[in-house]
């Protein structure tokens, strides 16, 4: 039986860049056994990139988000890094995983393994009856091509044994509140909760080297061996979802222990894990919920920091009327100032006319004439709508 290492970690920039952008820092860090500042100071140090505050909510809310390349290492930077765990943040998973397999360890013993399957699990006997059907169909088939290619594989002695060990392990989880379901291809999962835990058994293989037979040789004479999978005849449990460091997530049957013996250890595991994933989830959704948070404060206050830059825009073109009211009397006066026939026409008006026109045209446009109560009572009923260039 195999358990997660708590022992420094060492990996290439490459590496730690794939995985930083793979799962959340604080996620990463915990599986290190460091905080997510001394993670990030790592990546630092080492020029890796890693997503900003935000990036995973966006990402869960479907939103495009940039992923930034890794740079090329500079000279002074080392190709690999080792990860050593901190003894106190070690230490306090190490406790909280304690607590959670003790608090496991309190609910009933798994239910024994039967040596012949009278009452199966519903989930074991939808895969019994599926098979037999599947069987059925395949005799009634006339084409003997037809016949071998629908006739499913015959149970094995491991497959039954395997049918029985899963069918105490599920009465037992069942029994303490838990929901199971049927993925598909021996892929179960266990939901208590909003936190699922995806597991697995199935037989154990491994590769064998053997000679080829005279029809492989035929079609390739140049072929030397031949690579292929065999079954040991052994079981392997796996807990497919990430689990918090310090909880078993692979069982292997060896020369002493068999499937059968590790059950308890299993069931206590799974139990443990549900409050600790509880936990895990919980924390991402208030670090979710606190981005939210400062995400509307930001666009709360991006909206402001624009209404003001529009409220300026409006009293600028305001100071640029009156700047513009200013030189167009000057150049009134100085109009005034030459000697003209004001009596003579211009486009049907008289030039003193013209000049009259231009003194009620400056009037009306002189905004000191308005006020300053005018003046920002019209700046102060500028929106976000006002501007749209």
């Amino acid at each position: 039986m195999t358990d997660e290492s708590s022992a420094p970690v060492t990996l290439t920039r490459e590496a730690l860049y794939d995985l930083v952008w793979e799962q959340p820092m604080m996620r990463l860090a915990k599986r290190f056994g460091v905080s997510g500042n001394g993670l990030a100071k790592i990546c630092r140090r080492l020029d890796i990139p890693y997503p900003p505050r935000g990036h995973w909510a966006k990402m869960a809310a479907g939103k495009k988000v940039v992923v930034t390349a890794l740079p090329p290492a500079g000279p002074r930077l080392t190709d690999q890094v080792t990860i050593t765990p901190w003894p106190g943040e070690r230490a306090a998973q190490a406790s909280e995983v304690s607590a959670a397999l003790a608090a496991a360890s309190t609910a009933k013993p798994p239910l024994a393994v039967c040596e012949r399957l009278a009452k199966p699990h519903t989930i074991i006997a939808k895969w019994l009856e599926d098979h037999e059907r599947r069987t059925r169909d395949a005799r009634a088939e006339r084409e003997s091509w037809r016949r071998q290619m629908m006739m499913p594989a015959a149970f094995t002695d491991v497959d039954r044994r395997r049918h029985r060990i899963l069918d105490a392990l599920l009465k037992s989880l069942e029994r303490e509140g838990i929901a199971l379901s049927d993925e598909g291809r021996w892929q179960l999962t266990a939901k208590r909760g909003s936190d699922d835990i995806e597991f697995q058994l199935r037989e154990r293989f491994k590769q064998v080297r053997r000679e080829p037979t005279a029809d492989e040789k035929r079609w390739d004479s140049s072929r030397k061996f031949v690579q292929e999978l065999q079954a040991t005849g052994t079981l392997l449990f796996e807990i497919k979802t990430y689990l918090p460091s310090g909880l078993t997530r692979t069982w292997r049957e060896t020369e002493t222990k068999s499937m059968e013996e590790a059950l308890p250890s299993i069931v206590q595991t799974m139990l443990a894990a549900f409050p600790l994933l509880e936990k895990r989830r919980l924390e991402r959704e208030e670090e979710s919920r606190r981005y939210q948070l400062a995400e509307e404060r930001r666009r709360a206050a991006e909206r402001e920091r624009q209404l003001e830059d529009s409220r300026w825009r409006r009293f600028l073109e305001f100071v640029g009327d009156w700047r513009d009211v200013k030189r167009a009397r000057d150049f009134i006066a100085a109009l005034k100032a030459q000697q003209f026939d004001g009596s003579e026409l211009v486009a049907g008006r008289s030039v003193a006319d013209w000049l009259a026109w231009a003194e009620i045209q400056l009037s009306e446009r002189d905004p000191l004439n308005w006020g300053p109560a005018e003046i920002f009572k019209s700046i102060g009923r500028v929106n976000s709508w006002t501007y749209r260039d």
